[in-house]
């Protein structure tokens, strides 16, 4: 009986600690990937001291700087199941996202962008081919979206047009298990990956974040043809270059990578050959109370089945697995108690012997 016992235990025993290796390093990397069938919404609210603002009342359009502007930024990501690297199996997703701010006095809007980017689903980096011989994503899979210069017809607005290119650094998210290091975060504005550094720790709705800071310096964007009178001049259109510089900061949960707040400070001005630059956006975007609420229960979510598979299970897996296994030890080495001596013949007299 304690034979069958100790087998039994040393079977458990070997079974919890195959577990504690498994699950971190097989279970857990299949199944810590976003998920391909992703649809929501984040919104950012704030104000911009100043705010470039093109409307059109049927004059034609009418080029403005508005002053104190309270203004709302709504950023929808879409997965595209069209594209052929969205499989069941696949390591990589490719999302949509569009990005539309207005001005909350008239609901006019001030800036619109949209792009689409192939990345990992478990890095969160944009895939860069790098001269790949089998690119894990086609070169339709990334790319963003800008108007064209000119419109086809007078009154109506310039056509999109996609512009395909990698996108590197890491997109829409952090990493699964976020390090106290810096990252390579893709910014928008610039289309190239800038460094996140971390500066501490901070809670943000009762969730422990890793904050990061993201500086991005003065840069130059692109040349655009403006009205004369926007930059201060008489000319009826000048070429004037458009400069970008700004800070992004992000609160990230480590264990899920989710951003749980993100505030975005931008500078932006053109600056013609001759006269001086115009500020025609500068303002402090950050996620609205509603957004992070919903962050959190994202986090509230997923985080613990993340930590069991990636840390609480393989310890207590572990543990258990060695208790057993020196019960087993202990059960089937143990000596069974020896038998106590058998008692000594009695020897039989004949009846009357020795008589």
């Amino acid at each position: 009986m304690r034979r069958a016992l100790g087998l039994i235990l040393l079977a458990l025993g070997v079974f919890a600690v195959a577990g504690a290796v498994l699950l971190p390093t097989y279970v857990y990397p299949r199944l810590a990937k976003v998920p391909l069938d992703q649809d929501s919404t984040s919104v950012l609210e704030g104000t911009a001291s100043k705010v470039l603002a093109v409307t059109d009342k049927g004059a034609g359009p009418v080029t403005e700087i508005r002053k104190d502007a309270k203004l709302t930024a709504t950023a929808r990501v879409q997965a595209n199941f069209a594209r052929p690297e969205m499989r069941a199996d696949t390591d990589y997703a490719v999302w949509l996202l569009a990005v539309q701010v207005k001005d909350d006095d008239d609901g006019t809007v001030v800036s619109a962008s949209k792009r689409q980017v192939c990345f990992d689903r478990r890095t969160a980096e944009g895939y860069d081919p790098r001269g790949d011989a089998d690119p894990k994503c086609t070169k339709e899979s990334s790319y963003v979206t800008e108007l064209k210069d000119k419109a086809d017809k007078d009154g109506e607005k310039p056509p999109e047009q996609n512009i395909y290119q990698s996108q590197p650094g890491l997109n829409f998210k952090f990493p699964f298990g976020t390090e106290q290091k810096d990252y390579q975060v893709y910014d928008d504005n610039t289309g190239k990956a800038v460094t996140a550094r971390f500066t501490g720790t901070e809670e943000v709705n009762g969730i422990e974040t890793y904050k990061f800071v993201q500086t991005i310096g003065d840069t130059k964007l692109e040349t655009k043809s403006v009205p004369g009178s926007l930059v201060g001049l008489t000319d009826p259109t000048v070429d004037a270059d458009l400069y970008y510089r700004g800070i992004n900061t992000m609160w990230v949960e480590p264990v899920t990578g989710v951003q749980v707040k993100q505030q975005q400070q931008q500078h932006q001005e053109l600056r013609p050959a001759t006269g001086a630059p115009t500020v025609v956006f500068d303002g402090t975007l950050a996620y609205n109370g509603e957004t992070i609420a919903k962050m959190v229960d994202q986090i509230n979510e997923n985080k613990g089945k993340l930590e069991f598979l990636s840390s609480t299970g393989p310890l207590w897996l572990g543990i258990g697995g060695g208790v057993l296994i020196v019960g087993a030890v202990y059960l089937l080495a143990r000596r069974r108690p020896a038998a106590p001596p058998a008692p000594p013949a009695r020897r039989r007299v004949p009846v009357g012997a020795g008589r």
